[in-house]
């Protein structure tokens, strides 16, 4: 199992080469500080961010044994084209089922149209910065969750993050935002994370608030044809 840097996009987040077997049952520590260590030629004694980066890896290969894959696509990758595809499919599944009973039918499929069709996505990742990350099932192999985001100033807007309701509660949900996190500290710089998130969207708001987001504000946008956002802003400092 062979995976590229984290900085190479379209790929796996992790790796160049077999670094670590990654076809045993477990991954013993020592493995571990191999991996990491010549990931980024640091040891132990590398200090912070050498200590981010290792427990950054070790997520990687937890999530591997829970048989999952993150992804990230970004611009100029080629998976950004076949990964726009994939991801408004998944994205319509996931609607359908999660937001009719909040907000109806009629703006579900409005939405779906507007920010969730593959061409949408495909022009958010080409054109206006977005980074995409999938989380793929290795043994299904299809996506089963995806996420979004993109600088705005000195934050970054996370514009989407959802899970297949059929494998939530596998802390996909938690693996991208610690994919954004590192995303923020060690390439943009930002200081901060913010989301939008539905008022009646209970659960995704407990769920926000579990991972460290505050409401900071309530918003109200209107997305054309009669349809609003009435949406809280929130935030997590990084």
């Amino acid at each position: 199992m062979a995976y590229t840097r984290w900085n190479e996009s379209g790929h796996y987040i992790y790796g160049g080469v077999d670094y670590v077997d990654f076809n045993g049952k477990a991954i013993p520590d020592d493995d571990v500080d191999v991996f990491i260590y010549k990931l980024f030629e640091k040891d132990k004694n590398g200090g912070e961010d050498f200590w981010e980066r290792y427990h950054h890896g070790s997520r990687v290969i937890n999530n591997f044994h829970k048989g999952i894959i993150l992804k990230r696509h970004c611009k100029h990758t080629y998976t950004a084209k076949q990964a726009a595809s994939e991801i408004s499919a998944l994205a319509r599944e996931i609607w359908l089922e999660h937001y009719t009973p909040i907000i109806g039918a009629e703006q579900v499929e409005y939405m779906l149209a507007k920010f969730q069709s593959a061409e949408r996505i495909l022009e958010d990742i080409n054109k206006n910065a977005f980074v995409y990350f999938t989380a793929e099932h290795i043994k299904h192999k299809k996506a089963v969750g995806y996420a979004a985001c993109k600088p705005e100033g000195d934050y970054l807007f996370l514009s989407k993050m959802y899970t297949h309701k059929d494998y939530r509660g596998n802390r996909i949900a938690r693996s991208f935002l610690d994919e954004i996190l590192a995303l923020c500290r060690w390439e943009i710089g930002a200081k901060k994370i913010r989301l939008t998130v539905n008022k009646s969207n209970e659960g995704s708001i407990a769920a926000y608030k579990k991972m460290g987001f505050e409401v900071i504000e309530s918003i109200k946008v209107d997305i054309g044809s009669g349809f609003f956002m009435d949406d809280y802003l929130m935030e997590i400092l990084v």
